[in-house]
């Protein structure tokens, strides 16, 4: 059975493929929609990176991208499910286009699936990657089930600098870094009131069968305290 690396666009999807990669030694596939977007290990990095492939990989042990829960189908083995703000995600991904968001259905599918998955299944938040690097890469390291504890010291050991290396990838089939270690950062650019309102009570309307992303990033009259 396949393993599904699951999250909406802008998320930290290839962010954290470098890491499975790396720490893993087998490849990771992208999305089946795109030819274009390939093993990480591929791409051109500013200096060269120990992924270490080990190219007599059984495809049932790598882990495939998808955006798209239409995608898979059939049993699933193991997933590991990427939420990022949905106030950060939809707003880029929809370039602030209100009517486009309050048609998304993808972000809300991509959350039904990680509910009602039985398997073995792993969440990560985008923003606890960024503010808590090392135990991300503990906590990643556990749920892939390898034994390559030399190369996760050596990526712990490293960590900020292989963040670094993972965004300048040449071949990254990817929308870029904009926002990469930046929180907040597309809805504080929403400064049209009628627009960020709607936008508000879109989100507040949907989250409420979603209780636990609600409690991650808690709305307080359309802005999050910090």
């Amino acid at each position: 059975m396949p393993n599904y690396l699951l999250s909406f666009p802008r998320s930290g999807n290839h962010l954290c493929r470098f890491f499975i990669e790396l720490l893993s030694e087998l490849p990771s596939f992208g999305c089946k929609s795109n030819s274009d977007d390939f093993e990480i290990y591929k791409n051109k990095f500013s200096e060269e990176v120990p992924f270490n492939i080990d190219m007599n990989y059984h495809e049932s042990s790598c882990y495939r991208k998808t955006h798209h829960v239409n995608e898979i189908s059939g049993p699933v083995n193991k997933l590991i499910f990427i939420i990022r703000d949905p106030r950060e995600v939809l707003l880029r991904h929809y370039n602030y286009d209100i009517n486009q968001i309050t048609n998304d259905v993808m972000y809300f599918n991509n959350l039904d699936y990680y509910i009602n998955f039985k398997g073995q299944k792993l969440i990560l938040y985008y923003e606890d990657i960024l503010k808590d690097k090392k135990n991300f890469i503990e906590t990643l390291y556990n749920f892939l089930d390898v034994d390559k504890a030399a190369k996760k010291e050596y990526v712990i050991n490293n960590i900020e600098h292989l963040f670094n290396v993972s965004l300048n990838g040449k071949y990254i089939s990817w929308g870029g870094n904009n926002s990469f270690n930046k929180l907040n950062f597309y809805y504080n650019k929403l400064n049209d009131i009628v627009k960020k309102k709607s936008f508000d009570n879109f989100l507040e309307g949907k989250l409420k069968s979603y209780q636990f992303i609600k409690d991650k990033y808690p709305f307080h009259n359309g802005s999050e305290k910090s």
